[in-house]
């Protein structure tokens, strides 16, 4: 009885084993997952305060950023080295926008041999809305993400506008 009771419990755990381990999200959808969470984090929603908007992206930025990140968009002159600079820099967005979506399309994700860091190639598809116009901006954009625990993005580097 006791051999039978040890195979069993034996069986149990074999099986949680392969259920975690097949149900576990890749690296890549992890990545995948901190780039849609930054996506929109630094949306605008149209009926965001700038108290509300600043703390929401505060939080989702500690979430999903380094605290040494570096973004670049060169033809914006936006240059910003912190994680608070960033959540400056986004919270501002809904002084310029009413609303405003941004969509990381045909990601094309690299994670290195020792799954610590990848370099991500997408394009950010940003809709907004100002002053009751419709604006699109099609821009690539390069991500390089560090893997401490946890992906977070180190470094945003995003293209001249791409023409329609």
């Amino acid at each position: 009885m006791k051999k039978w009771a040890v195979a069993g419990v034996c069986a149990a755990i074999a099986v949680v084993v392969l259920v975690i381990t097949l149900t576990r999200p890749s690296e890549e959808e992890r990545i995948r997952q901190v780039l849609e969470r930054f996506a929109k984090a630094v949306a605008v929603k149209a009926d965001d305060n700038i108290l509300a908007r600043a703390g929401r992206v505060k939080s989702e930025l500690k979430e999903t950023v380094a605290d040494d990140v570096y973004v670049d968009v060169a033809d914006l002159n936006i240059r910003v080295a912190s994680r608070q600079a960033l959540a400056d820099s986004a919270t501002k967005a809904s002084l310029m926008f009413n609303s405003a979506d941004c969509e990381l399309t045909g990601m094309t994700i690299k994670v290195d041999d020792s799954q610590t860091t990848a370099k991500v190639d997408a394009l950010a598809l940003v809709t907004g809305m100002r002053g009751g116009e419709r604006r699109i901006d099609k821009r690539p954009v390069h991500f390089l993400l560090r893997k401490d625990g946890t992906w977070k993005i180190t470094t945003i580097d995003v293209a001249t506008s791409r023409p329609d």
